[in-house]
């Protein structure tokens, strides 16, 4: 495995230390139990890429069988095997390419406790920014643009109409590879971030890409943009509707922990607080690490609860979430 300049991953393999580039902090403390894996268990999320939120450490320690994991910008796929352990860094991109029926790994997340998350992770804060951004001003432009975007590709979509029913029906017609993010909708106007993905696109995924447009959009806040700050009171109001509308309850119908359910929705209203004074230095330290823990929650540990709960009935849910119009 080579060390790549995105983050570097600390590998420990039969007790033998290879020295990393960069390394854990000493100052650490592990979020939760530790979770083990298998083939029969193993999240969809970790066969895509992915990677730690900022301040966070993931500790990959295989148990038994094999275990192939590849890292984005490294010279290919590394092999661990049973007793093999590395550390991956915030930001770092990567995923499980194979395993076998006897594969058993944990997956554990530190913090670093020495400090604390000031700001949105970069990569997700340059989310908006990096969209190439186009203006359509009717449904054949829409179209048009819609028919060359390609699997993997983005935009960032300003109107000069409410095109939400044109995208439904478009997100519809894909199959649930194209996906939308609105972000301000009025008379006569409407933005949002248009995605196409090559595989259709499950609620859990979705809603973790929500994160991103939620942090992309605080970034530009924090820095004094008046759009951005519309942009995030919207997406977030919107996203904390479809788990307060859609997701939590169809959980809890199906036997869904009620006490994270409780737990997350005072977090939305301490979110709410907090947006509202993020002017005042204090509210702002609040709002960010609330948020920040808020949301490693339920992408690591509630949505892949849901999932299990719901098995093919998550498929329904995740359409409805996906057109569900702007807040």
């Amino acid at each position: 495995m080579r060390s790549s300049d995105a983050g570097c991953a600390y590998r420990q393999a039969n007790g033998a230390d290879v020295m990393p580039a960069s390394t854990p902090p000493a100052l650490r403390r592990q979020l939760g139990r530790s979770r083990e894996y298998t083939q029969a268990n193993l999240p969809e999320r970790l066969r895509r890429w992915h990677a730690p939120r900022a301040n966070r450490w993931e500790y990959l320690c295989v148990e038994a069988g094999p275990l192939v994991v590849e890292w984005l910008d490294s010279e290919g796929a590394q092999s661990l095997r049973t007793a093999e352990n590395c550390w991956i860094a915030p930001g770092t991109r990567w995923r499980i390419v194979q395993l076998d029926a006897q594969s058993r790994f944990r997956l554990e997340i530190h913090a670093d406790a020495a400090t604390a998350a000031s700001a949105p992770q970069p990569s997700r804060a340059a989310l908006l920014d990096a969209a190439e951004c186009v203006r359509v001003d009717d449904e054949v432009a829409l179209a048009r643009l819609l028919a060359g975007l390609g699997a993997g590709e983005r935009r960032l979509v300003r109107a000069g109409f409410d095109f939400a029913p044109a995208l439904r029906a478009a997100i519809v017609e894909s199959d649930g590879t194209l996906c939308w993010h609105p972000l301000d909708a009025g008379r006569g106007h409407a933005t949002a971030l248009l995605l196409r993905s090559a595989q259709a696109i499950g609620f859990a995924e979705y809603l973790g890409r929500d994160h991103a447009v939620i942090e992309a959009a605080l970034a530009g806040a924090l820095r004094g943009d008046a759009e951005r700050e519309a942009w995030l009171r919207n997406v977030l109001a919107r996203h904390m509707r479809i788990e307060e509308q859609l997701l939590f309850p169809a959980y809890l119908d199906a036997g869904g922990n009620a006490g994270w359910v409780r737990g997350l929705c005072n977090e939305h209203r301490q979110l709410e607080l907090h947006l509202d004074r993020l002017s005042k230095a204090e509210s702002r330290r609040r709002f960010l690490l609330l948020l920040d823990g808020h949301d490693e929650k339920e992408e690591q540990i509630v949505y892949p609860d849901i999932l299990a709960r719901l098995g093919d009935d998550a498929h329904g849910l995740g359409r409805q979430v996906m057109l569900l119009s702007a807040a």
